[in-house]
């Protein structure tokens, strides 16, 4: 029912002087009491929408809103005083350094990217290698256009151990789903003795190991990887301190950060709360950071450039980004939650095909 000039003028004197429940109220005991003007009944919802749709200006009385605000103050401030504050991850201090790369896919590494990074962060404490450090190209499912020789890749990942083992205090190593493309591949290939010489399992162990091998996949010497780290029991992910480094082999697609968000459900289950404070995730090839039920979570891009299947028609691959992970741990290790980041280093996009 149409709105009459009676019910209009009731609601432009009564509005911000009355509550909306009260102005219907009014209308409907006008209504009830045969009042010319008021031919029905109006409610709550009503009356909120005719004011919204008529743009009435609201008038109110200033000491009702400094009633208001006085309250609101007050229940603030109790709420302060009897909350805990939770300040996880704000400690200042920075006793240990960790830079972690992951998604080196050699022999399709930013080497060049890499070498910038740890001549820039010269004083970490720690390396840490995410994951996916082989691309183990001959083994891959995807279309080739090349034979990438098993024994180059090896000799590339332990010459890079190498050097991170020579210019920091510890090195650790996580495997990634392309580093145990081999374990799958001699379980079900039947493979030359010269690449079950080279790719047996476990590679990286060999490499954590010392083991150089020469040109034709012998043992050449064992040099000593002291401060080099690699645990084969779940070599998927490793705790350093109270941060997780992990390489899962699945993913989680439906928002930025979802993977690692799932991975938060999945080491919160294996592990007590207090036992980590942050997950630095590779694999994705994305670059997230985020807190999560107070636990700080980031997924640190990739160290290479295009991959063969990255620009498929089906999509399946999404455009990856580059960059890698800097942890501020204190003596305790506890992570700094604001200093620690993912550093983005951009992406590497196929070129653009020309106009026919």
């Amino acid at each position: 029912m149409r709105w009459t000039p009676e019910e209009e003028y009731l609601l432009q004197l009564f509005t911000g002087e009355k509550t909306f429940k009260e102005i219907a109220e009014l209308i409907c005991l006008k209504h009830e009491s045969g009042t010319p003007g008021f031919p029905a009944k109006r409610t709550f919802h009503a009356v909120r929408t005719k004011v919204a749709r008529n743009h009435i200006p609201e008038t109110h009385n200033l000491s009702d809103y400094d009633e208001a605000w006085k309250s609101i103050i007050d229940s603030a401030q109790e709420f302060r005083s009897k909350s805990q504050k939770l300040e996880l991850g704000l400690t200042s201090s920075k006793d240990r350094k960790i830079v972690s790369f992951s998604d080196l896919h050699i022999p399709f590494f930013l080497w060049e990217d890499m070498k910038l990074a740890l001549e820039q962060h010269k004083d970490a404490d720690i390396i840490v290698l995410n994951g996916d450090i082989l691309d183990a190209y001959m083994f891959s499912t995807f279309s080739k256009s090349k034979n990438i020789a098993a024994i180059k890749e090896y000799k590339a990942a332990f010459d890079l151990v190498k050097y991170l083992s020579d210019h920091f205090p510890m090195v650790v190593l996580v495997s990634g789903n392309h580093d145990y493309r081999t374990t799958r591949a001699i379980k079900t290939s039947g493979l030359s003795s010269d690449v079950e010489k080279v790719y047996r399992p476990d590679l990286l162990s060999r490499i954590a190991n010392g083991e150089r091998l020469n040109s034709f996949g012998d043992l050449e010497e064992v040099c000593d990887f002291e401060n080099v780290h690699y645990q084969k029991a779940d070599s998927w992910y490793v705790r350093i301190g109270q941060t997780i480094f992990t390489h899962p082999s699945g993913f989680a697609s439906r928002y930025p950060g979802a993977t690692v968000v799932k991975l938060l459900d999945h080491f919160s289950h294996r592990m007590d709360s207090t036992d980590f404070d942050s997950i630095i995730v590779g694999h994705t090839h994305k670059v997230y950071k985020g807190v999560v039920s107070g636990k700080l979570l980031i997924e640190q891009g990739a160290m290479a450039h295009k991959l063969p299947y990255q620009f498929k028609a089906d999509l399946r691959f999404k455009n990856a980004m580059n960059g890698y992970a800097v942890i501020y741990q204190d003596a305790d290790g506890n992570t700094n939650f604001n200093d620690s980041q993912p550093i983005y280093l951009g992406s590497h996009l196929p070129t653009k095909k020309g106009i026919i």
